[in-house]
Parts: C-alpha cells; sequence; structure tokens
C-alpha cells in the first residue's frame, strides 16, 4: 500500500463513508489535488443544486450532510493537498513534457499527476469519470493508475 492521489468523486466518498480509506486495502495514506477539493467544493456551495458530485450527498439525511460538509471545509489533517506555490512550475513542465506526446490534459490532470509525482503516489478516480488522457499519462510515466 502507498499514498493514493483521489479525485473529487472519490474523496466525496472517502469522507461520507461510501469508501473505505484504504480504498479497497490499495491505500496506506491519501491525498487530493486544489483543484479537485474545489470542484468538490463549489458542487456544495448551492445547496439547492443537485448535480453528479452532490446528489449522492443530497439523498443524506440532514445531520450527515452537515457532517460531510464540515469535513469539507477542514478536511481531516489525513489528507494531504499540495499547495499550488509548490507545484505551479512542475506542472508547467509536466504539461509540456505530455503535449509533446500528444496527451492533452486539463490542469486538474496536470495536478494530480504532478502530485503523484512529487509524493510517489498512485492516482485513483471513480468509475464514472475516468480521463482517458491522465491514465495514459499516469501509465506512460509509471504512475500506478486505478479505476474504483
Amino acid at each position: 500500500m502507498s499514498t493514493v492521489v483521489v479525485d473529487d468523486h472519490l474523496l466525496r466518498d472517502v469522507l461520507t463513508g461510501e469508501q473505505p480509506r484504504d480504498l479497497g486495502g490499495i491505500a496506506s495514506d491519501l491525498a487530493t489535488t486544489g483543484l479537485w477539493l474545489f470542484r468538490l467544493s463549489s458542487s456544495f456551495a448551492d445547496p439547492r443544486a443537485a448535480g453528479k458530485l452532490s446528489a449522492p450527498v443530497a439523498g443524506l439525511p440532514a445531520e450527515l450532510q452537515a457532517q460531510f460538509r464540515a469535513q469539507l471545509t477542514v478536511l481531516p489533517d489525513d489528507i494531504e493537498v499540495l499547495h499550488l506555490r509548490q507545484i505551479a512550475w512542475p506542472m508547467a513542465e509536466m504539461q509540456r513534457r505530455h503535449r509533446a506526446l500528444g496527451h492533452h490534459l486539463s490542469a486538474a490532470m496536470v495536478e494530480a499527476l504532478t502530485a503523484a509525482h512529487q509524493l510517489g503516489a498512485a492516482i485513483a478516480v471513480a468509475g464514472s469519470d475516468v480521463g482517458p488522457a491522465l491514465r495514459a499519462a499516469a501509465e506512460h510515466d509509471g504512475i500506478s493508475f486505478h479505476i474504483l
């Protein structure tokens, strides 16, 4: 087991208890990215909206929704998020290198790949939100990639 960088869907599932913190035995530690954390947070900014990310939590009892929001606004200390100040330049270099290989990665994908490199981590994404470009880039770089 090692550190695993999780996407916004898996982070939601870990915080609600739908997914165990060890992700079924593949993770000793968890990390996510600033952009994935932002996407998850912004999906809950309007409590009246229920989209792809927020719908599973919207169906929970009010007490569990409040508990989830509390964890989301003050992420548990055992879930690491690298600061953009630390990884902005490595992200830029990573994006340039992968563009030259034909991997067109969004900023969120480049951040995840860079975080995985910096932490010596794997990447795990929800099966409903797999980015084939991220998977190809991770495999090219020798980063373990899991679809859960």
